[in-house]
């Protein structure tokens, strides 16, 4: 218990400006912003973060609570047919995906290109930039998208204990790489907008009716997966800077303690995924296919 409350008590301490930070910024400025680039409000979202990051977790209870209900009332009922709203849905979220990808990814790259790998997960972009600003609609976007889950229990289709588990550890640990401007979540933002402008972009197109060559859902589910082993590589790697190295980055060790468990899991769950769905699935359709020759 002692263990977990000093663990618990880190995570609640933001100390940003101490010893793990760094006034190192990325001095990168845009080519244009757009008018509602132009706010900032890192400081006041900050704050917020750091006071109400934990309801997060209440957030996650309650909505597995919700879905529980659901999927119970429904249990003698027929499915609602949310064709339309699901094509919106999906569609809105690709936009969404591709537009942060290309906002943010424009610091993002410019800093790992021509700054390097440290630079790029050790400092943050300027506070009241472009960039920033994406960061945190990136954090408050994680609470649209347990929408997804609402349209597979409505529609009774299969829920998967990743597909929970991800949306809300993903949500959780969002908010508090927020809290204290985590800047290993840089790397990890841009790629959960790259893969999310694959993946919902494909969603939207089976909404509509066409079916992509199954290639394509491989592929995409592939990217999700080494997603998650960068995560791992970079939490491990983030782990040697600052206590190998003792090099300044700005992230917490309960904040990488935190990151690396999450990563980890995904890692695992996408690869076991990945072999169920796949590997497997097209194993014993070969061997089917042996054992009907044989009849």
């Amino acid at each position: 218990m002692e263990i977990a409350r000093c663990f618990y008590n880190s995570l609640t301490t933001f100390e940003i400006n101490n010893e793990n930070y760094t006034e190192v910024q990325s001095s990168y400025e845009y080519k244009f912003v757009l008018p509602f680039e132009r706010y900032q409000l890192t400081p006041i979202i900050t704050r917020f973060l750091q006071n109400y990051w934990q309801h997060t977790v209440t957030v996650s209870v309650l909505y597995f609570m919700m879905v529980k209900s659901i999927e119970r009332f429904l249990h003698n009922r027929p499915p609602f047919n949310l064709r339309l709203p699901l094509i919106i849905w999906n569609l809105s979220l690709a936009l969404f995906s591709i537009v942060g990808f290309v906002r943010f990814g424009e610091d993002y790259f410019e800093s790992l290109f021509n700054r390097g790998i440290y630079t790029t997960i050790c400092t943050n972009p300027p506070h009241d930039g472009v960039a920033a600003l994406w960061c945190a609609v990136f954090v408050f976007s994680k609470l649209f998208e347990l929408g997804d889950t609402l349209f597979i229990v409505l529609r009774k289709r299969p829920l998967i204990f990743l597909h929970y588990y991800h949306h809300v550890a993903v949500l959780i640990y969002a908010a508090h790489s927020g809290a204290e401007h985590a800047t290993p979540g840089r790397s990890f933002i841009a790629m959960n907008f790259a893969a999310h402008s694959l993946m919902y972009s494909y969603y939207a197109a089976r909404a509509m009716g066409y079916r992509p060559p199954e290639f394509i859902s491989v592929t995409i589910t592939l990217c999700q997966t080494i997603q998650m082993i960068v995560g791992v590589a970079i939490s491990i790697g983030t782990y040697y800077i600052k206590a190998a190295l003792g090099w300044q980055c700005q992230q917490s060790f309960a904040n990488l303690y935190l990151g690396f468990f999450i990563y980890f899991t995904f890692a695992f769950l996408f690869i076991k995924f990945f072999v169920n769905r796949y590997l497997k699935s097209e194993k014993d359709e070969r061997k089917m296919e042996k054992e009907k020759k044989k009849e």
